[in-house]
């Protein structure tokens, strides 16, 4: 009776939440001369966008205002910021964490992760918290927690996969509103700031994003929400003829990326 209660209520909730949300609107569409490699946006809406050995950053109206060659760098295994004035990428291969001003110029010397003793890094991400940066070592499962500015290692959690249950390899690690999400291939794992476990949900879709009290699932121009509180998901349709593959969200803005291009919509209030 209690579980159908909460489904009942989470149609009320999401149905009025979406009634008065609206629906997406495709706004602009980026172009790219090259295939997309690793890509992000920045807190205002700037994008910044690999092209080969060149990192862009694209302003709001589709300007491009800055370029950088990262050839020296290796392969870039991400491109993640801390806000509009930083910027940060990651090597797996060099296995180091580069930090960029807004111009996308290099600011210090790169940070080499065997400095922090950890020789395995798969994933970052960054936090809410200042100068903090989340980094997981597959190989050895261990998350680390660490000062990028002090250079100190401020959280360690060994053997995490085992501890949390987690069973297969993990493809990708996030943090949204204070909480860390990891991803294998079928489950999204949340935890609170000091790694214990405080939810799973089902994975629905390939490319996965946040977005208000939403997990934000897309694939095969569909999105799925699951709502983080009730654990219950719905269904929408995407009207593009764009071609898509990934997913990326910052404040109501909908970014789907291609093979050269990035379509933005908007959260349409009725």
């Amino acid at each position: 009776m209690l579980k159908f209660f909460y489904s009942f209520l989470f149609v009320l909730i999401t149905s009025f939440n979406w009634a008065q949300i609206g629906i997406l609107e495709q706004v602009k569409s980026f172009d790219f001369k090259e295939t997309i490699g690793n890509w992000t946006i920045d807190n205002i809406g700037n994008l910044i966008v690999q092209q080969e050995n060149m990192l862009v950053k694209i302003d709001t109206t589709g300007k491009q205002v800055f370029t950088q060659s990262i050839k020296s760098l290796g392969e870039i295994s991400q491109i993640a910021t801390i806000n509009s004035m930083k910027v940060v990428l990651f090597s797996e291969e060099q296995q180091c964490i580069c930090l960029l001003d807004n111009t996308l110029t290099i600011n210090g010397k790169c940070k080499y992760l065997e400095d922090y003793g950890l020789r395995n890094a798969k994933f970052i991400a960054t936090s809410n918290r200042p100068n903090l940066i989340w980094i997981f070592d597959q190989f050895n499962s261990t998350i680390f927690l660490v000062d990028i500015i002090k250079d100190k290692i401020v959280q360690k959690v060994e053997n995490f996969a085992g501890l949390a249950g987690i069973m297969s390899e993990i493809v990708s690690m996030e943090e949204y509103n204070n909480k860390l999400y990891l991803q294998d291939a079928t489950t999204i794992f949340e935890f609170d700031q000091m790694l214990s476990w405080s939810n799973s949900f089902v994975k629905q879709a390939t490319s996965n994003a946040f977005w208000m009290n939403f997990i934000v699932g897309f694939q095969d121009k569909s999105l799925v929400y699951t709502s983080i509180k009730l654990n219950e998901s719905f269904k929408s349709e995407i009207n593009s003829n764009d071609s898509m593959k990934q997913l990326k969200i910052n404040g109501n803005d909908f970014y789907f990326c291609g093979e050269k291009k990035i379509t933005k919509f908007k959260v349409k209030s009725k």
